[in-house]
């Protein structure tokens, strides 16, 4: 029941941090999602995590208690769905797409390409499925409904 905005749907499309960001400002955006995997330099490192701003943010620290709320409503979807290890959310404003974003927003980090096993498995159509309802019942538990 969400209207979806992609931004990319193949690896060979050129948008920027901020590009991505004016998108979801110039539609007006009621939320950002950014997905992502994630990479460590120790292959047994698994989870999903969360990103979003501090408080402090000199840019966007006006929308920070959106920005949590809707990071640990989709974090958490996500990790119910999937069965991956919730490791929390990150704070920092060193993202340049939520340092842009106006609107509330969130980085996922679905899992650690960096371990074999998790990265075989977001590779399938069957993760995928479970990720896209994981973050659909959190952005459903975000908006209240």
């Amino acid at each position: 029941g969400y209207s979806v905005i992609m931004t990319r749907e193949t690896n060979d499309v050129k948008l920027s941090n901020v590009d991505r960001a004016q998108i979801a400002n110039e539609a007006g955006a009621d939320a950002m999602v950014r997905i992502h995997c994630n990479s460590s330099e120790k292959s047994s490192v698994k989870g999903a995590l969360g990103i979003c701003q501090s408080a402090d943010n000199p840019y966007c620290g006006d929308i920070y208690k959106k920005c949590l709320k809707l990071t640990k409503a989709v974090l958490n979807g996500h990790c119910e769905a999937t069965g991956r290890k919730n490791t929390g959310v990150w704070e920092t404003d060193t993202m340049t797409g939520t340092n842009w974003c106006e609107v509330p927003n969130t980085i996922i980090e679905m899992g650690y390409m960096s371990n074999p096993d998790e990265d075989e498995r977001m590779g399938t159509e069957e993760f995928q499925r479970q990720a896209a309802i994981g973050i659909a019942d959190g952005l459903d538990d975000y908006f209240g409904r």
